[in-house]
């Protein structure tokens, strides 16, 4: 049996509740366990009581922004950071390359389809942490 990701636990950083609400549902009827929290503060409080299995991240978030949220992640030196999915409108290679820098493995640019996000988290919980490629959109 080949591993697909179903049920596992992704947290989506997102400012924007119906984008939020999409990628939730979206997920949550693919099979995964969407945890949706709409700041920075409250996805670093999250991530240290919480351990997803991959995480999607607006770079633009309120208080803390995703660059944030990805420095905190590799801060944690005792374990592998999950795969981060970056995401925003208008995203700059410089933004794209930093994101990277910090750890973040794939990137989606606003606006796109459920079914994208769908295939981009699929994808990512697929990859694994010595062999990442970025997808560039």
């Amino acid at each position: 049996m080949q591993f697909d990701g179903r049920s596992s636990k992704i947290m989506i950083a997102e400012s924007d509740r119906t984008i939020l609400e999409m990628l939730q549902i979206r997920l949550d009827v693919a099979g995964y366990h969407p945890i949706g929290v709409r700041n920075g503060a409250a996805a670093l409080e999250l991530l240290q009581h919480t351990r997803p299995d991959a995480m999607i991240v607006e770079l633009n978030l309120p208080d803390v922004d995703g660059y944030e949220v990805l420095k905190a992640m590799s801060a944690y030196s005792n374990r592998v950071p999950p795969p981060a999915l970056i995401m925003g409108r208008g995203l700059s290679m410089d933004a794209i390359k930093r994101a990277i820098s910090l750890g973040a493995r794939d990137c989606l640019a606003k606006p796109f389809s459920g079914a994208d996000a769908l295939d981009r988290v699929s994808r990512l919980l697929k990859m694994k942490p010595q062999a990442v490629k970025t997808v560039l959109v």
